[in-house]
């Protein structure tokens, strides 16, 4: 029963291959089988989701007590479900953003493989199962970035796999490490497998600092963050994907899985390790945001606030308590759904206008009154005003740090989580004033002549996207139960 949780971790990538490999010459015909493969890996993610959790398979004994291996709990039940859905509405929006791109079947023969890969690392039963998919990851990757073969985009690339193969090398020497520590078994068991290991805790925490920067540079922990803003070079499609599901959200899933589910929090809290992996993140948040208000490239400011808002979830996985680690989940959860929004308006200015800059979008939201709404609705969300998803994770970050038995560093995040929500405002609500209330006499017709919101297959994803930010308090509860440790 276990190994059925392989079908939604195959059939997207043999989707994607037959892609590739037909070459589609009609645009239409390939929307149909793309749309129909996406829908249809979603719906079996889903009722596997609903019905199907503790099933586990393995597939191949490789390494001794490290199978490659499946299994479905909470965590990553709700990490697929996630994917599936948003997935759904990118490849809707792509169908439309991708005409201007040229590539169309290289691009959506690896961005539907990359789904299927992701499902992988959703339902990975051990650390050596999540890496394997975490380096297939990295490949699927590279092809979307460096679409549209541009010297930027090229560059971009480079930097992407440089850092990336740094990371995989860091993480690899982590997990090897705690497999030989832990008597070989890198499994997944919530408290940590290494729950009540005393030998090697030093061993322990050099291993956890390996992994915390390996899968951290997918997560652009400084500083390790470079590639990041560089591949908003890539498509919308594939810049909201790497921003806000995909590839960030993968490196801080394996953290989480490291830190709660493998060596777990009782050997790492208060130790030098943790203070370590604190600083990080608290440096990170600040740099990100300072960085995001002074970028006026609207993609790159985004990129930068991605930088911030990642370190804001590794904050609380890395303050080693319960609260932190809800905090940090809800998030992740919050923070894909209102990154992959703020993104995909973005998309929709440049593609129907080619603005790519902060001080051309003044007076846009009277021409693009759906995308701009949206783009703000989505802006109250990231910076935390209730009872949208941001006030709910810094509610329970903040609880989580009050209560970390007095962390300088715990408090000194804190602040930095409240200069970063500051500079958020910012950098965000100035776009949106501007969009609005450019000032008086302004001349809307010579500024936006001809510019108005895209069609349904662009505007139906967002408008749906800000539906879900404002129900997402509404679901804050049963999300908190399935999460809970």
């Amino acid at each position: 029963m276990g190994l059925l949780l392989l079908i939604p971790i195959l059939l997207p990538i043999i989707a994607g291959i037959h892609i590739l490999k037909k070459n589609y010459e009609d645009r239409a015909d390939r929307e149909r089988f793309v749309s129909r493969a996406v829908i249809l890996n979603a719906v079996i993610v889903i009722v596997m989701a609903l019905f199907l959790r503790g099933q586990e398979g393995v597939l191949l004994p490789i390494i001794p007590g490290n199978p490659i291996a499946f299994k479905l709990d909470n965590l990553g039940a709700l990490f697929a479900g996630m994917v599936s859905l948003l997935w759904i509405l990118c490849i809707y929006y792509a169908f439309e953003y991708m005409k201007h791109e040229g590539d169309e079947n290289r691009f959506f023969g690896f961005y539907v493989m990359t789904f299927g890969v992701m499902m992988g690392i959703s339902f990975a039963a051990n650390l050596v199962t999540l890496y394997l998919f975490y380096e297939f990851l990295t490949l699927a990757n590279i092809p979307l970035v460096m679409h549209g073969d541009s010297i930027q985009a090229k560059t971009a690339t480079r930097i992407y796999i440089i850092f990336s193969i740094f990371g995989a090398a860091l993480a690899l020497c982590g997990i090897a490490m705690i497999a030989f520590t832990g008597g070989g078994s890198t499994a997944f068991v919530p408290g940590g497998a290494l729950k009540g290991v005393v030998a090697g805790a030093t061993v322990i925490q050099i291993a956890f600092l390996f992994t915390f920067f390996g899968f951290g540079v997918k997560s652009a922990i400084m500083p390790f963050h470079a590639w990041l803003p560089c591949a908003s070079v890539a498509p919308t499609p594939v810049s909201a994907l790497l921003h806000a599901v995909a590839v960030v959200k993968a490196g801080v899933f394996a953290i989480a899985r490291v830190t709660y589910f493998t060596i777990g929090p009782d050997l790492l809290r208060g130790t030098i390790a943790q203070n370590v992996a604190l600083a990080a993140c608290i440096v990170t948040i600040v740099y990100g945001s300072a960085m995001a208000l002074m970028s006026q490239h609207l993609k790159r400011r985004l990129a930068y606030s991605t930088v911030s808002q990642l370190s804001y979830i590794l904050f609380g996985i890395v303050l080693m308590s319960t609260d932190g680690y809800l905090g940090g989940m809800v998030h992740l959860f919050g923070h894909a759904i209102v990154k992959i929004t703020l993104f995909l308006c973005a998309g929709a200015i440049i593609y129907k206008t080619g603005r790519e800059y902060v001080w051309e979008l003044k007076g846009i939201g009277k021409a693009m009154p759906v995308t701009m709404i949206v783009f703000t609705i989505a802006s109250f969300a990231l910076v935390g005003i209730p009872p949208l998803p941001g006030f709910f994770s810094k509610w329970f970050l903040t609880a989580a740090t009050i209560s970390s038995q007095g962390s300088m560093l715990a408090y000194i995040g804190l602040v930095a989580l409240g200069v970063s929500a500051l500079l958020t405002a910012v950098y965000l609500f100035s776009i949106c004033a501007n969009a609005f209330m450019p000032g008086e006499g302004f001349d809307y017709e010579a500024a936006n002549k001809d510019v108005s919101d895209p069609n349904r297959y662009m505007t139906v994803p967002l408008i749906t996207l800000a539906v879900a930010i404002i129900l997402f308090g509404l679901l804050i509860s049963p999300m908190i139960n399935i999460l809970s440790l």
